[in-house]
């Protein structure tokens, strides 16, 4: 037998075909490895974006349930501050209201000066609060600087209305625009009232936006003294833009004031009611039209969405 011959009877089938054929069986086997350790890497990372999925999923469903039961509370706890100063207020009421009348004539017979006051050399001065102004905060104060209570049944809301529109007020509930009249109606009167958009924890005028013309909201000053007011307009406007702010001789009107679009807050929503008597023009606020949606539903999904981003 010739040494070619012996050489291919020491090899298997397979291999002597691998030689003729001019097959690197090793480099073969060093692919198939490198494949199956490639295939290993890619499962892992696979497992670990997994893991990495759930844990967000899981941060955003307790962000979420945080939201819900911040919103839910803190709404309960501002429903029941509100409800406490109206309730309190008892027979001294008349005489509020009858004062802050005849401030809204004096505030109806002179330029309207609205909002955020200037200094002296005529730049925004900053001061929402108004503190200074001694004739105003002793106005309609039934305690705690609350004047009354705005309800808006189609959004489930129910905030104590405060002096002015500074952090405390504005944290709190919702706050009375400085330069407007007060809120206890009359004709050539034009209320103010403000609050915040867009905070987790309270929902405040967030879904403001869901108002449409007709929708009634009221204000509630105590003693079962309701003003009811229907939604004649909404627009959204520069904040600098105060002029469909002011009174309009002869009409009773209540504008509610956000900031839009929420989280850039770069103009004011505004949303303008006009008194309606009850129950021929608006409903008595416990048959009015309420909420569909749960409390805390609308900031929760939005915190939600945040944590997930």
């Amino acid at each position: 037998m010739s040494g070619f011959e012996s050489m291919a009877a020491g090899c298997s089938p397979p291999e002597w075909e691998d030689v003729i054929r001019g097959v690197d069986r090793t480099a073969s086997r060093m692919t198939r490895t490198r494949l199956r350790r490639n295939a290993r890497h890619a499962r892992m990372v696979a497992r670990m974006l997994g893991v990495v999925a759930v844990v967000s999923m899981l941060c955003s469903l307790s962000v979420f349930a945080w939201a819900f039961c911040a919103q839910a509370a803190n709404a309960r706890e501002d429903a029941a501050t509100a409800a406490g100063a109206v309730s309190s207020a008892g027979h001294r009421i008349d005489g509020m209201i009858s004062k802050a009348r005849e401030y809204n004539k004096r505030l109806a017979a002179s330029p309207q000066s609205i909002g955020e006051p200037l200094a002296a050399d005529g730049a925004a001065a900053g001061d929402f609060t108004f503190d200074g102004d001694r004739d105003y905060q002793s106005q309609l104060d039934l305690g705690d600087g609350i004047m009354g209570t705005l309800r808006i049944p189609r959004i489930g809301l129910e905030l104590p209305i405060r002096h002015g529109a500074g952090e405390y007020a504005l944290s709190n509930g919702l706050g009375h625009l400085h330069g407007t009249s007060l809120p206890v109606g009359g004709a050539s009167t034009h209320a103010v009232i403000t609050g915040h958009r867009g905070l987790v924890d309270k929902e405040l005028f967030t879904r403001l936006d869901e108002l449409r013309e007709g929708d009634p909201f009221y204000i509630e000053l105590g003693e079962g003294r309701i003003l009811a007011y229907v939604v004649t307009g909404m627009r959204v406007v520069d904040p600098d833009d105060t002029e469909s702010l002011a009174v309009m001789p002869g009409d009773d009107l209540v504008t509610l004031v956000t900031c839009t679009p929420i989280m850039l807050n770069t103009r004011r929503l505004l949303v303008t009611g006009r008194r309606a008597s009850m129950p021929d023009a608006a409903p008595y606020p416990a048959q009015a039209e309420g909420d569909g949606h749960p409390k805390g539903v609308g900031m929760a999904v939005m915190a939600s969405a945040f944590a997930v981003g």
